[in-house]
């Protein structure tokens, strides 16, 4: 499994280990598998990409782009309000198949609609599901098996197979041996295929058929998987008992109300140890006491020792009920009680030597008892199994989806159309901003973009698969770069996107950001990251913001051209530079289309004005020739005035030139 990466789990642990990952529940991978939080994540997301084909790093093929993916999650798993809600949402792994992403999508676009639907009272829903807590599942003390023959090879392959390192294996071939390890342990369970050799008070026969049942063997393991869950069951039955759309919903449709309640009833039975909780000691003292004073009641009122002697009987018969003693054990007592008769103490004491192994006896008893219990209430447990994981796992799903459609709902997403050859969104807003604009900032932009073949209709969009998107900086270019990479990677994962209208290819993504590159500074690890481009077959989306630092600017815009040029033809790509005079000599415009965003001007803070949204086919206005105009403006000095306005008749004409060339 997955969670077990250098080794085989236990044969027993391997249903669990799975409905851990599927919740999943991070606590009980790390508490039981010995991972830690991190590392039980990775297990989840291992274990899902497994189930869907599709690795994160096959579909998101760039560091940047993965780094992307946890920051989108990471702002969605805030919207909700259980623990492996979140989980849910910060494992969720991408897929290419498009059946799958559309049942995603249908599933969301329920939970939209439930949204509307239960109005004001989803808070009052999201309230209810801040109850369904699974607590920490924490190991019990491991049961201790016993062979009664050595050499026993097969049934101790079979115990470590099934059980590992969460039993303890031991011999049994003497009664001094049983007596010694019961002795020291609360009970012991021993494999004899013949009739049970060693009759000693706490070993428990068992046969090797029975090996392969927990119940059996591992019961308190069992029943506590269900103890972690009890809150989360409870639950689940308000939310199904209030809210009759929801019990109605296809989601919970199948989900057993009174199962998950008897379920609940046996659990409260589990967790009820007030039999089990009784002291020996203190019911030694309490009988011993309360002999005593009926001892010297019958002195004073001159009775004999006949009539003590009945008493004594009849008490210590109510004292062994109460201890729920067995007949020999009953015996022991008895004797216990005589003997301290003898010891003409003035108050009444049991014989303490007799008393120690009736004591060692009892405890004996009293954990053969429990285990029994317990192994009963697991049995019943079981009976449930499937109705509990169902309405667990729906319950969590039902988190998890409705923090998406808060979270659609807050950031205005909306489901994108899957298509061949083209990608676009209308009227698109960075995400990470909006979040700016909901906490007070300023009020987002939205504009529309596309490259390839798309139906949105965007004005002068021309169906180049290829864009250069060019313009002064603080224009826009690199929110516009991050929207169009937001929405690729929303959609690989099965989730709405930030645009009114949106056509996403189900392709790879190679994101290569600006702060990839200041980080990294080598302009050998770059182009062995932008080589990748090149090595794997298939059509792909790139998206690449100024790697000019890198190199000089003549030869990086050659690279660019080279690169760009030998693009795959059905690969779709945005790339934002400032190199657009060097490059543009050497690319072919049949593919590879040039767009701006046209700056207007300063304001007087020295701040670009811009209209955001690009103009195709088109060449964007530098940040250079702005401030040289703003200059030109306040200077006074004719020499100064004239040297500002060479350097602008040479951007212009240069501008002109390039333009030319489009």
């Amino acid at each position: 499994m997955t969670a077990f990466s250098n080794r085989m789990p236990p044969v027993f642990l391997e249903r669990y280990l799975k409905e851990w990952l599927e919740l999943p529940d991070l606590n009980a991978l790390a508490s039981i598998s010995g991972l830690n939080e991190r590392e039980a994540e990775k297990a989840v997301i291992k274990h899902n990409e497994a189930k869907t084909g599709y690795k994160i790093r096959d579909l998101f093929c760039t560091k940047e782009a993965r780094e992307l993916r946890r920051d989108l999650l990471r702002m969605i798993a805030r919207y909700a309000v259980t623990r492996i809600g979140k989980e849910m949402i910060l494992t969720l792994t991408p897929s290419q198949d498009r059946e799958e992403l559309q049942r995603r999508f249908d599933d969301i676009r329920l939970s939209i609609e439930l949204l509307r639907a239960l109005g004001d009272e989803v808070t009052e829903l999201r309230d209810r599901l801040k109850k369904a807590v699974i607590t920490q599942l924490n190991l019990p003390k491991a049961p201790v098996l016993a062979v009664s023959t050595p050499k026993n090879e097969a049934i101790e392959q079979l115990i470590r197979a099934t059980y590992g390192d969460f039993v303890t294996l031991t011999l049994i071939d003497s009664p001094d041996k049983a007596k010694e390890l019961v002795s020291r342990e609360d009970y012991i369970l021993l494999i004899d295929e013949q009739e049970p050799s060693y009759a000693e008070t706490g070993i428990i026969p068992k046969n090797s058929a029975e090996l392969s049942e927990p119940c059996e063997v591992y019961p308190e393991f069992v029943v506590r998987n269900y103890v972690v869950k009890q809150g989360a069951i409870e639950a689940l039955i308000e939310i199904l008992e209030q809210f009759e759309i929801l019990r109605d919903s296809m989601l919970f449709r199948d989900v057993s109300i009174s199962d998950l309640k008897a379920a609940s009833a046996l659990i409260d039975d589990a967790k009820n140890e007030k039999v089990e909780n009784i002291s020996f000691d203190e019911v030694v003292l309490k009988y011993e006491a309360k002999i005593s004073r009926e001892a010297a009641r019958i002195m004073r009122a001159g009775g004999n020792a006949d009539e003590f002697r009945v008493y004594l009987e009849e008490i210590l018969m109510e004292m062994a009920d109460e201890l729920m003693l067995r007949d020999d054990a009953r015996l022991i007592l008895r004797e216990c009680a005589y003997d301290g008769l003898e010891s003409g103490a003035t108050a009444f004491e049991f014989a303490r030597d007799g008393l120690e192994g009736l004591r060692q006896r009892y405890m004996r008893e009293k954990a053969e008892r429990r285990y029994y219990r317990l192994r009963n209430l697991a049995k019943q447990l079981e009976q449930y199994r499937d109705s509990i994981d169902t309405g667990i796992k729906r319950l969590f799903y039902l988190d998890f989806l409705i923090a998406i459609a808060l979270f659609a709902r807050d950031f205005e997403l909306n489901i994108p159309e899957l298509v061949d050859g083209g990608l676009g969104v209308e009227q698109g807003k960075n995400i990470f901003l909006k979040e700016e604009e909901r906490q007070g900032g300023e009020k987002v932009v939205p504009v529309s973009y596309s490259v390839g073949k798309v139906k949105l209709g965007i004005f002068g969009a021309t169906p180049h698969p290829i864009a250069i998107l060019t313009g002064a900086n603080s224009g826009g270019k690199t929110c516009l770069l991050n929207t169009l990479a937001t929405s690729v990677i929303l959609t690989g994962l099965g989730l709405p996107v930030p645009a009114e209208r949106a056509e996403i290819p189900v392709m790879p993504l190679y994101l290569y950001r600006r702060k990839m590159i200041k980080k990294t500074g080598s302009f050998e690890y770059s182009m062995r990251a932008l080589s990748r481009l090149f090595m794997r077959e298939g059509g792909k989306v790139v998206l690449i913001d100024e790697l000019e630092a890198l190199t000089e600017p003549g030869a990086m815009g050659r690279i660019m051209a080279s690169i760009l040029n030998n693009l795959r033809e059905d690969t779709l790509a945005v790339v934002i530079t400032h190199l657009i005079n060097e490059i543009l000599p050497y690319i072919s415009m049949r593919k590879i289309r040039v767009d701006g965003i046209e700056p207007e001007g300063l304001d007087d803070s020295g701040n670009i004005i811009v209209d955001r949204q690009p103009m195709f086919n088109h060449i964007g206005s530098s940040m250079p020739e702005l401030v040289i105009k703003k200059l030109l403006v306040r200077v006074k000095r004719a020499e100064l005035k004239a040297v500002y306005e060479e350097i602008l008749d040479v951007l212009a004409k240069e501008r002109a030139e390039v333009r030319s060339e489009i």
